[in-house]
């Protein structure tokens, strides 16, 4: 079987189930407004009435297999569908997306107020949703929605910042979870500080000779332990770092767009404005042409330059294998054509890969049609 006719056959069983799942959200939500119309025309008391419409939820849900919530779940976000975004419920109904998509369109339709919003929503979503996991769909749809409806966006994040803690759950094997709920662009320099701090560690213990076999994660997870039962032990030369994006005009406060972190999460643009003011922040100029192509000089080497590294770093965002989330920190520069077939080490010829897909490209196993256009072009423009 040829892999064009596999990935029919596997675009046509897709297209089953996401049909499947729109028949399943169709019929409940049908269903439940019917039951639900009925009992209100009914001479039932408040109360009665209520505890009525509650049955027909959980009855749906015993038959389901599903939470009674999930009932709920469904009939809301077939009605937030149909009512904002139209359009993405077609979609739905052929199979370009799936339950899972839907879902998390919905919940983004939900909480734009703009009718405008609405509507740009449902013109540039489908395409992006039915080419890319469901994960990186949820990040399109938070940097959405920081892009046309800043102001509600920043206020909901100023609600969100009011409950940060810190959290500890207690595992039956000796093991804990400390689980600490702060802005994203701290969470973000905190973890870009403790992989620094981690891949600094040297290998070999230089007082015992032993070598160093704890796995990266592990480095981490004993780096912050240190750090936070420890008085001195923060004292290192690794910096809390974390890279933004950000449109000059949104620095300026010409439009009101956020800035974008190198993973593609949004960061309200006056937290962004406030970081811009301090005298530690390092300000680099990153100019792409207007299909977002970086404008560099190509180099006459194997090796790129720190700045090209850089600027295709901020261009791609992650690996560029479709559904792959592992971050450019982590990647290799790719030459598309080989350096030694004639390929140039330029912006053009080179993507970012992690090890485990640029060893499967250098040995012929992954075929340009797996992977995704840069991160820089996902970034939603209304």
């Amino acid at each position: 079987m040829t892999s064009e006719l596999t990935a029919r056959m596997l675009d046509g069983v897709r297209r089953t189930r996401a049909v499947a799942e729109f028949e399943e959200w169709k019929f409940v939500a049908a269903h439940h407004r019917r039951r639900v119309a009925e009992i209100d025309r009914s001479d039932e008391i408040v109360l009665g009435k209520e505890l009525a419409r509650r049955e027909v939820t959980l009855e749906v849900a015993q038959v389901l297999k599903v939470t009674e919530r999930r009932v709920w779940a469904i009939v809301f976000e077939t009605e937030t569908l149909r009512e904002r975004t139209p359009m993405v419920w077609d979609a739905f109904g052929v199979g370009d997306i799936d339950a899972a998509r839907a879902s998390a369109i919905a919940d983004t339709a939900e909480r734009l107020v703009e009718r405008a919003s609405w509507a740009k929503l449902e013109q540039s979503v489908v395409e992006y949703a039915a080419a890319h996991t469901v994960a990186e769909l949820r990040a399109w749809l938070r940097r959405f929605r920081a892009r046309v409806e800043p102001e509600k966006t920043a206020e909901e994040t100023a609600g969100a910042v009011e409950q940060r803690r810190v959290t500890v759950t207690h595992l039956s094997d000796g093991t804990s979870w400390l689980a600490a709920l702060l802005p994203t662009g701290v969470a973000i320099a905190a973890a870009e500080r403790l992989r620094k701090a981690a891949r600094a560690l040297p290998a070999v213990d230089p007082e015992t000779g032993e070598k160093d076999r704890r796995t990266r994660e592990q480095k981490q997870a004993d780096l912050l332990a240190h750090w936070l039962t420890s008085c001195t032990g923060t004292e290192t030369d690794i910096r809390a770092e974390i890279a933004i994006s950000i449109a000059a005009t949104d620095l300026i406060g010409y439009t009101e767009g956020p800035g974008v972190t190198r993973d593609g999460e949004p960061l309200g643009q006056a937290w962004v404005r406030e970081l811009a003011a301090s005298e530690h922040t390092v300000f680099r100029r990153l100019v792409l042409d207007p299909v977002g192509q970086v404008l560099d000089t190509t180099i006459l080497a194997y090796r790129p330059t720190e700045s090209l590294r850089q600027a295709l770093h901020w261009r791609d965002g992650t690996c560029r294998v479709a559904g792959c989330r592992a971050p450019v920190s982590e990647t290799d520069l790719d030459h598309a054509r080989d350096y030694e077939s004639g390929g140039e080490t330029s912006a053009h010829n080179l993507r970012c890969l992690c090890r485990k897909h640029h060893n499967m490209k250098s040995h012929g196993h992954l075929d340009d049609r797996h992977l995704d256009a840069p991160m820089s072009y996902g970034v939603a423009t209304p």
